[in-house]
Order: structure tokens, then sequence, then C-alpha cells
């Protein structure tokens, strides 16, 4: 197996511009597709273009590149299925003909979808979708045969289970509702959104949100605080289609869906970021870089924008986005963005972009404490484990070098001060392990050595 490490030094790039400056580029290729670990936020897989996936262990600060191997044209890796109950089975669809699919995390790839046609298949939006309740039954769309597809085995086999007949229209998106793994919603071309309650078996259009051809739905997004809450939104590519574009939102369970601003913009990635009885919504812009001048002509290129209040209102926080120098070879289309952490307090938002993968470290009301500060610590003495800290300690998690969530305590807060003693399963396998301690208001990372 061939692979390659690559060091901060190559590819990270550290802001240098003033404090204000909070995004950072992580990956200076370009990136279309990202998925992070359930159990370990520092465990990110990105995918690349030409036949490239990337994997961090350590939030972004070292790489290790992998090559993939499958029948088909030049990749664009769109779509990372991450799964929740064995994080090492990860799968991977984008543009090019074929799934593939890891049982190590990303090291070694096998091919395990082939349709009729398998140059012809690929994914154009988000496309590809596990079931909430059952990480092993997947869904994926077929952007040229419209066909959608069902696997019950994590990947391993797929079945057809419905046909779309939509002509000269093309699927784009697939989503499952958050409260019914029955309730399913898909995006086409045209502004079109189908809906589905018998897991996609059969399926109606509910609407239709622009006309014209050259539009696409790339992705939904649902609220966990209330499941009839979504959004979606609508990219387009010729200048003669405006007004088109923006944001749409459903507050009745994606019967309808009604605009709620960014009018006349392209979008191709919509994320949240959930508090309890609350959300943020984060929005991407995507322009065809059909020539230079398009990109301006059609507003998107480059546009990050959020609300904090059910989009009414929208505010820009892509100024600071280190871009690199427009050129006829590197757009500046967001592709996926998502939030990754522990909770709303600890997540950072990471967005995949023709110019590479950035974060936004603007995000966290939490402070992560470096390594070397010693006002906490944590080591073991057999199958004991001593937490000390100058804080209440919260919970302490570890987790396998995989991102494999191995053992978790929590504690009542403001309890537990000083030195915290926890006894681990005797099933625990020796080794190191990542530990994650809360105390109070602060996050701690640990390295630590089970004996």
């Amino acid at each position: 197996m061939l692979f390659r490490t690559v060091l901060l030094a190559l590819v990270l790039i550290v802001s240098t511009a003033n404090a204000e400056n909070h995004w950072r580029r992580l990956i200076n290729e370009s990136t279309y597709g990202f998925a992070a670990n359930p159990h370990n936020p520092k465990s990110i897989i990105v995918g690349g273009f030409g036949r490239t996936i990337y994997r961090t262990d350590d939030g972004g600060i070292t790489w290790t590149s992998y090559p993939v191997d499958f029948f088909g044209g030049t990749s664009r890796f769109s779509n990372i299925l991450i799964n929740k109950s064995d994080t090492n089975v990860v799968l991977a669809g984008g543009i090019f003909g074929s799934i593939v699919r890891s049982i190590d995390g990303g090291a070694n790839w096998e091919t395990v979808f082939d349709p009729e046609k398998p140059t012809r298949f690929q994914m154009s939006g988000e496309a590809l979708v596990c079931d909430p309740n059952d990480p092993n039954t997947v869904y994926t769309a077929d952007n040229l045969s419209n066909r959608v597809f069902k696997s019950k085995n994590a990947g391993i086999t797929w079945d057809t289970i419905s046909t779309f007949s939509i002509p000269n229209q093309q699927l784009c998106a697939i989503a499952i509702r958050p409260d019914s793994a029955n309730i399913l919603f898909a995006g086409a071309t045209s502004g079109l959104i189908f809906k589905s309650v018998d897991s996609g078996k059969t399926w109606r259009k509910t609407t239709q949100l622009r006309g014209f051809n050259s539009t696409e739905i790339p992705r939904f997004i649902f609220s966990p605080n209330n499941p009839l809450v979504a959004y979606t939104i609508v990219a387009y590519f010729f200048y003669g289609d405006r007004p088109n574009g923006g944001v749409y939102k459903t507050t009745d369970g994606g019967e309808s869906w009604n605009p709620t601003g960014l009018k006349d913009t392209s979008l191709w990635t919509v994320a949240m970021r959930q508090f309890p009885g609350a959300e943020e919504v984060y929005v991407g812009g995507f322009a065809h870089p059909t020539s230079d001048s398009i990109q301006y002509i059609i507003y998107g290129s480059g546009m990050v924008n959020s609300s904090s209040d059910g989009g009414k209102t929208w505010s820009a926080i892509d100024k600071d986005i280190p871009w690199p120098a427009p050129s006829t070879e590197i757009h500046r289309n967001v592709w996926t963005m998502k939030f990754v952490g522990d909770s709303p307090n600890t997540e950072k938002l990471y967005m995949a972009t023709d110019a590479g993968f950035f974060v936004w470290d603007n995000t966290s009301d939490v402070s992560e404490i470096p390594a070397n500060d010693s006002s906490t610590n944590i080591y073991t003495i057999g199958k004991q484990m001593f937490v000390s800290s100058d804080e209440p300690i919260v919970s302490i998690s570890l987790f396998t070098l995989n991102g494999e969530r191995a053992f978790v305590s929590t504690l009542p807060a403001n309890e537990h001060k000083g030195t915290v003693t926890c006894t681990l399963p005797e099933s625990l396998a020796h080794g190191i392990y990542y530990s994650i301690i809360r105390a109070s208001n602060k996050i701690y990372n640990r390295v630590v050595l089970v004996e």
C-alpha cells in the first residue's frame, strides 16, 4: 500500500494577518466532501481530486494522503460517509463511476458498487446518506440514470429501489428526515423536490422552486430541534436564468418551501450549528467556472453567509478567507461545509472548496488548552485512571487512534475538583489513547498510555 504523510509545513497554511483573520487553510489542494469521525472530532477524512483521499487524526495539523484505485474516470470525491457503529468503515463517492469502500479508516479501498454503466455513475450534490437509526443502511442516488440505490450491509452490496421518471432532469441530492427513517427527500435539477414516505420505494413531487433547467438542488439540512424545519439551497449556472438561487425553508416537514434569503445567489452547501431550542444556518456559494467573468456575473463564488434568526437576516463571514489569487485554474466554489466538535461550544466550521480545505476558528466559545499546560494531567496505573485538574471535571473520554470511543465517564458538574479516579474496563486493550477531558468551560486534550 502506497501512502505519504503530509507534514504541517507542507499543507497547513496559517494566516499571518491580524487577529481578525479566523480562517485557516489546512489543505492547499482542491477538496469536495468530508466527514468527521462521530466519536472523535479530530479525525476527519476529506475527499480530494484525482483519486486522492486525505485523513487527519489531530484536527488538521498533519495529514496522510491515500491513493484510491477504481474503475472509471477522474474522481471528485464529493461524498464521504463514516459508519457510526464501526468508524473503520468508510464509503466515498463522486463523479467517476463507482462507490469505493474502506474497512481500515481510509488506508485501503475497494470498489463495491458498479451500476450497469459504471463510467456513467455520478453523485452531484449530497447523495450518500445513512439511516439515522441504522448506520448499516445507506442510500445513494445516481445523477445520470435517476436511480436510487439502497444497501443494508454498510455499502457492501446495493439494490435499486426506485427510478425517477423526470425527463430531461437529473437527481442531485438525497436526505433522510431525522425523526423518521421512512421519510426521504430528493432534490433535482429545475428546482424539483420529491418526497418519499416508504423508505425511497415511491416518490411524489412536493414543489418546484425554480423552473430553469440550469438549476440544481444540491443539499438539504434538517433541524434536530424540530425535524419539521429544514433548509435547502439552489445553485444556478447561467446569467440568463436570473433571478435565481437563494435559500429556501420549510416549516411543515417538507411539504412546502419558501424563500428565506440571499435571492439571486448561487449556493451549493448548507450547514447548521445546533443549540438547545435554536440553531445557526450557514451557506456556501458557487459559480460555474465557464469563464473568469461569469464568477462575478453570477453572485456566489467565494461567498459564506450565516443566519441566527431562521434565515430572516444574513451576515457575511467570508472576508478573511485566505483565497488564492483569482485565476482560470483555481475557483472559489464552496462544495461542503460542516460543523465538527463535541458540542456547540467546541464545534469548528470546516469547508471543502476548489481552493483547499479550510477551518473557521471563530466558532468556539470554549478555549482549548495547549498540551504543555500542566494544570490538567491524566495517567493510568493498571486499570485505574487518574485525572488531576484545577477545575471541576465534567467528563472524561478515551478514543483509540482510529477514532473509536473506548471509554467515557460522565461526572456531576462542579463536584469533582482535584484528582478524579476512574476504573477502566478489564476488556480495554493496552496501548495509546486520545483523551478528551471536559472541565467546566474548557476542553483538555491529552494522550494517555493504558498499561
